[in-house]
């Protein structure tokens, strides 16, 4: 089937979403002693990009401790900080949610499904103005959401489109699923064989990290320094490294001099280490770096680790500080915790780390290889279908022909 043959490329008439959502402020106070119980659902609960609720919980409202904003079935429900996560789903049922997320009540005269996506795309968000205030995350006001315009193709068409695009969107998810999966049986491996020795946490096995591999924080370039061409070094920044391992071939170029290739170069028996984060969990997480003959180089929000060759090699040591396990144990505790959590160098030299023999480290990495394979070859595949759903989404909401 030729999809993008069937997305709308004639200019659409365009309505300001005002006149097409209406803001439901209906919340929930703890003053106004609230009885019986709700299944409350959190921006936590939501999965980024594709509307998918994954979560959510049964309250109690007479234990509320703060407001929450109440939803109806078929609302659209918008998570207004960091509005580039996409959190945008269709209520299934009615409940409440975070005061943190929007509740937007649909027209009849317009797809429901159509305008979540809409909301979900790189055209509105490049249309709608996001506040960026100082010591304030990134938000969208409502009355800017109101006043920005989307594009209208009669009703069978904005349907025909949203067909499309969640048949896109599932093939996206079924990638990212297929890869989730292969990731959870190379984590299964990685405990079969060394599991028992963590557990054990024989203290002759473990050594800092400082001890068994070089630490190197990462570049800062101005942006003159970046290119706009083919031109220039590639550089991982921290959107490039989601998946465990830095994918080549569209990263950002910078031009730099040899003597910043060859402090910020990467091998493939290297590890980035990601220094910041967001979310607490998300500080620390390692990233493999493939085999090229093409140079790389990191910026600042990574630290490099350079494992001694004879005593540890990059992919054994990329299981075990992502093991759950090890993070709860030897790496969290390193992790300062604030608006952002991060780790610095001096203390990510301190985590003990288990030090198998090279034989055993081998063996462990020849079992994943089959895996592995699997593996690259559903990554490889994951930036197509990432591409196919882009190219459907600009189309459908372009606003030139």
């Amino acid at each position: 089937m030729n999809t993008h043959s069937k997305i709308i490329t004639d200019v659409a008439r365009s309505r300001p979403l005002g006149e097409l959502l209406e803001f439901r402020n209906e919340i929930v106070h703890p003053k106004d002693k609230p009885v019986g119980q709700a299944v409350f659902v959190g921006l936590e609960h939501v999965e980024r990009d594709t509307g998918i609720r994954i979560g959510s919980e049964q309250i109690e409202l007479g234990g509320m401790t703060g407001r929450r904003a109440r939803f109806k079935e078929g609302d659209i429900v918008y998570g207004y900080l960091r509005p580039y996560l996409n959190k945008v789903w269709i209520a299934e049922f009615d409940g409440i949610c975070s005061v943190d997320q929007y509740v937007f009540k649909v027209s009849s005269s317009v797809d429901r499904n159509y305008v979540a996506h809409f909301l979900r795309s790189d055209a509105f968000l490049r249309t709608a103005p996001i506040d960026a205030a100082p010591g304030q995350l990134p938000r969208i006001r409502s009355g800017e959401i109101a006043a920005t315009p989307i594009p209208l193709p009669p009703l069978d068409e904005q349907r025909q489109i949203a067909t499309i695009l969640d048949k896109a969107d599932a093939l996206r998810r079924k990638r990212r699923r297929t890869l989730k999966l292969l990731n959870e049986l190379l984590h299964s491996t990685f405990m079969e064989v060394f599991g028992n020795e963590i557990f054990g946490a024989d203290p002759e096995r473990f050594q800092p990290i400082a001890s068994i591999s070089t630490l190197q924080n990462g570049a800062y370039f101005p942006k003159e320094k970046y290119s706009l061409s083919k031109s220039g070094v590639e550089m991982v920044h921290m959107s490039d490294a989601f998946n465990g391992i830095v994918s080549r071939g569209e990263l950002k170029r910078v031009n730099c001099s040899a003597a910043d290739v060859a402090k910020y170069g990467l091998l493939n028996t290297d590890l980035l280490i990601a220094r910041r984060s967001l979310n607490f969990e998300g500080a620390a997480k390692p990233c493999l770096i493939p085999n090229s003959e093409e140079p790389l180089i990191y910026e600042s929000s990574f630290i490099r680790i350079r494992p001694h060759s004879e005593a540890v090699r990059a992919e054994y040591l990329f299981y075990y500080l992502s093991n759950s396990y090890v993070r709860q144990k030897y790496i969290l505790p390193y992790i300062t915790q604030s608006t952002i959590s991060g780790i610095n160098q001096s203390n990510l030299s301190k985590i003990p780390t288990l030090v198998p023999t090279i034989g055993e480290q081998e063996r462990f990495i020849n079992a994943l290889n089959s895996i592995q394979r699997q593996r690259t070859k559903s990554l490889s595949a994951l930036p197509a279908a990432n591409e196919l759903f882009s190219s459907l989404q600009q189309r459908a909401f372009s606003q030139t022909p």
